[in-house]
């Protein structure tokens, strides 16, 4: 009886201690890994989401750049406005080439302002048919454009200097046309606007390659 007792008594107590003993090994580290992960997850969500409000602002950025080329076909006051800068654009080259020419009597500058006498007549054939009044003034190097009439100063200025720069004026000037009817084709929609264009940018290429064969 004592024999059973005892023996009771040790299980109970074996059974008590058991309960009370730390966890095993593997189990903590399963737990610790567990809340690591849990840990980990979460801050892959928020930077998901970081990168996505990152994200959706350089689109928003990107838009409102680029939004003016997505607005289809240019309205009438667009192709207005585009006119009377192209032509006052072609006077600008004109005028400058005739006063440069005036004083070092160079045949390049003779002939391309011929040429621009050209390029203005065929935008005021556009002018014209768009009913749009012509804004050219008939004095030498008088422009209504501010900074047309700001750019036609500066490039006498810097063409009277010498022969040398009165050449990279004219490479200055072509390359201003060349650049701005580029653009002026990407928002183009009228066929007989764009065959103007291509054609006053074709022209300007061959004035370019002139104007670069002096310096």
């Amino acid at each position: 009886m004592r024999k059973t007792i005892a023996l009771s008594i040790a299980v109970l107590t074996a059974v008590t201690i058991a309960g009370c003993a730390p966890r095993p090994v593997d189990e903590a580290v399963q737990e610790e890994v567990q809340v690591t992960a849990t840990a980990e997850a979460s801050a892959t969500a928020e930077a998901d989401e970081s990168a996505v409000a990152v994200t959706e602002a350089e689109q928003a950025e990107e838009l409102a750049v680029t939004g003016a080329l997505e607005t289809g076909p240019a309205t009438l006051d667009q192709t207005t406005e585009l006119l009377v800068f192209l032509i006052e654009e072609e006077k600008l080259a004109h005028d400058v080439y005739t006063v440069l020419y005036e004083e070092y009597g160079s045949k390049v500058f003779g002939n391309i302002l011929e040429s621009e006498a050209t390029h203005q007549d065929q935008v005021l054939g556009l002018l014209e048919q768009y009913d749009v009044e012509d804004p050219r003034s008939s004095e030498l190097g008088v422009f209504n454009d501010p900074d047309l009439q700001a750019l036609y100063d500066q490039l006498i200025e810097k063409g009277m200097t010498s022969s040398q720069d009165a050449f990279e004026v004219g490479v200055m000037i072509e390359e201003k046309d060349i650049a701005d009817i580029t653009f002026q084709l990407a928002g183009a929609s009228d066929a007989d606007v764009i065959e103007v264009l291509e054609k006053l940018r074709s022209g300007s290429e061959n004035h370019l390659r002139a104007f670069n064969r002096q310096l």
